[in-house]
This record gives structure tokens, C-alpha cells and sequence, in this order.
């Protein structure tokens, strides 16, 4: 299972149950079509079956062969309301270990929709992570997404980005991809206009991640540059970026250092995080790969936390 996948989904859950909006729906169900889930399920009791059972306890990890025409029969959660759901899971961690089950299954999420949709099954529709987030997909919602995905592969796609996710995807490529992708790429240079000319540079560079001009919602004004010389070793730019209202991965603050010495480039970013008032302490490595480091301190102590981070990796490096 693709783990950037999976988190992304866990997050686009978290956004969604903060805030039901439909174009919050509209990218949960986008995402969830790129997500493989685990599906708990149960073998039929038979000897052949249980002798196989007995077969996998003894020697876990072995890959054993099912008998032809054996299927897995996924298990089935009941509510207190007597409803009847069929539960998908993001993740391992989101399995409960009870009620036991024989076997995990991996299933794309529009196999999940057709097999809940399935008469034969007698249920309501799915539930996500029932344990956990408990989302309830009902059948005229699985419906009206089947029937979409179908009219898209007919070349009709019914469901659209709106004006605002669009907003959010592409400043999240600025923010994630864009800036520190150049600030690596072009190093010490870079760094020095961003300190001489500030604001300029910020706005041009998300200026060029949208795609379509008409929805930039930017300008110089949205953002503001502060570059320190914290010693001979470090110069830091902070760059404060424009409000974040929606519940999505976009950042509040970007911190981009450079040794002028090694010529050593960081670039640190305050995230939202999955909780309403969550923020985090992250960053962009060389290799475009995202990392976290816990928490955001409070905003006062995040230049301090930085620099102990840089400390840090120079001691290891040593």
C-alpha cells in the first residue's frame, strides 16, 4: 500500500468530518479512488479450510494457496440500530484485532462500492475506519459515485474541481513543491534575491504554480519577508504567507536558511495539521521528500527550534 496515499486519505477524512462541505466531499472521494483498502474477511468453515488455518498459525509469514473456488466471505458490522455496513479499512492500524477474522483482503475503493452495492450483501452502504472515524458512505451516495466514475470513462466528468480546490492544490504546489524545489535548485543565488527583494519573489513564484491566472487570488501585499543574519554560519528568511481558512495542508509560515559557508540550504514550513487548531513543524528535503518534526512550538520559539534542528544534523554529521 502507498503510505502517502493512505495518509493523504486519513487527512482528507479529517477535514471532511470537520467540515461537510461538498467540495470537502468532492476531494475525499477523489482521493479515496487512488486508496487501497483492507477488507476483513472470513474463510468458510470447512475441513479442508480449517486444516489450512492450522497450517498459517504454524507457520505465519508462508504464503499458502486457497482451494479452487474458495471465497473469502468479508465481514459484515451490524449498529446499534440493527443497520447493516461493510466496514473498508485505511490502514493497519485502523483494523481492530476483535472481532477475528482469517484473512485481510486489499480492495480499490470502486470495488468496495460495487460489492456494498451488491443486493446479495443486504447492507446500507460502507463504513471508513468504523472504529476510528466511522464514516458512513449510504448507498445513494455510492450510487451517485459509481454513476460518475462510469460517465467519466465515457469522457463526461461530473465531478469537477471548484474555483476554491483549485486555489488549495495549486498553492499547495507552491508552498510543497515549487519553492523549495527552486530554493535547492538555484541555492545560495536564490536566497540572496529572496533577502534583497522579498515579497517580489514570493509572489512571482505562486504567481507561476497556478495555472490559470484568472483564479490567482495573490499579490505582493499577501505576503511578507524578513531576512536575519543569525550568524556567520546561518542566514534565515522568513516568509509569512497568506491566511489559512480552509481545513487542507497549506502552511502558515515558510523558514528557507543557508550556510553561506557550506552553502548548506534548509527549508522549513508551519503547517495546518489534521486537528481544527493543529499546527506542525515540517519541512522539504533536497529530494523533494516531505518531513515532519513533531509540533510547531509556539510562534516566538519556532527560529530557536530551527536552528537546534540545523544543530542537530551537523552534529550527527560530524
Amino acid at each position: 500500500m502507498n503510505s502517502k496515499e493512505v495518509e493523504k486519505t486519513e487527512q482528507l477524512i479529517q477535514y471532511y468530518k470537520e467540515d461537510s462541505a461538498q467540495e470537502n466531499l468532492q476531494a475525499l472521494v477523489h482521493q479515496m479512488k487512488k486508496t487501497v483498502f483492507l477488507i476483513p474477511a472470513m474463510l468458510p468453515d470447512t475441513p479442508e479450510i480449517n486444516e489450512i488455518k492450522q497450517k498459517v498459525k504454524e507457520n505465519p509469514g508462508v504464503k499458502i494457496n486457497l482451494p479452487k473456488g474458495t471465497a473469502p466471505m468479508p465481514a459484515i458490522l451490524t449498529n446499534q440500530n440493527g443497520g447493516k455496513f461493510f466496514p473498508v479499512y485505511s490502514s493497519k492500524e485502523q483494523v481492530p484485532k476483535e472481532p477475528k477474522f482469517d484473512l485481510l483482503m486489499n480492495m480499490p475503493f470502486g470495488a468496495c462500492c460495487s460489492f456494498a452495492l451488491d443486493e446479495r450483501l443486504e447492507v446500507e452502504g460502507i463504513a471508513v475506519n468504523p472504529f476510528t472515524d466511522n464514516l458512513l458512505f449510504k448507498k445513494p451516495l455510492l450510487e451517485a459515485i459509481k454513476k460518475a466514475e462510469e460517465e467519466s470513462k465515457k469522457g463526461v466528468n461530473q465531478i469537477q474541481m471548484s474555483p476554491k480546490q483549485f486555489q488549495i492544490m495549486m498553492r499547495q504546489r507552491a508552498e510543497l513543491h515549487e519553492f523549495p524545489a527552486l530554493a535547492f535548485r538555484e541555492g545560495a543565488q536564490f536566497i540572496q534575491r529572496l533577502s534583497d527583494e522579498k515579497e517580489a519573489v514570493v509572489n512571482e513564484i505562486y504567481s507561476k504554480s497556478f495555472q490559470k491566472q484568472e483564479l490567482y487570488p495573490f499579490e505582493e501585499s499577501s505576503f511578507s519577508v524578513m531576512a536575519l543574519n543569525i550568524s556567520e554560519e546561518l542566514l534565515l528568511v522568513r516568509v509569512d504567507l497568506p491566511p489559512v481558512r480552509e481545513a487542507a495542508q497549506l502552511c502558515y509560515r515558510v523558514y528557507v536558511t543557508l550556510n553561506p559557508k557550506s552553502g548548506e540550504i534548509h527549508y522549513f514550513t508551519i503547517e495546518r495539521g489534521r486537528g481544527k487548531d493543529e499546527r506542525n513543524l515540517c519541512g522539504v528535503g533536497k529530494d523533494g521528500k516531505h518531513i515532519e518534526y513533531g509540533e510547531a512550538p509556539v510562534e516566538g520559539v519556532e527560529i530557536q527550534r530551527i536552528i537546534d534542528i540545523i544543530s542537530g544534523e551537523k552534529e550527527i554529521g560530524n
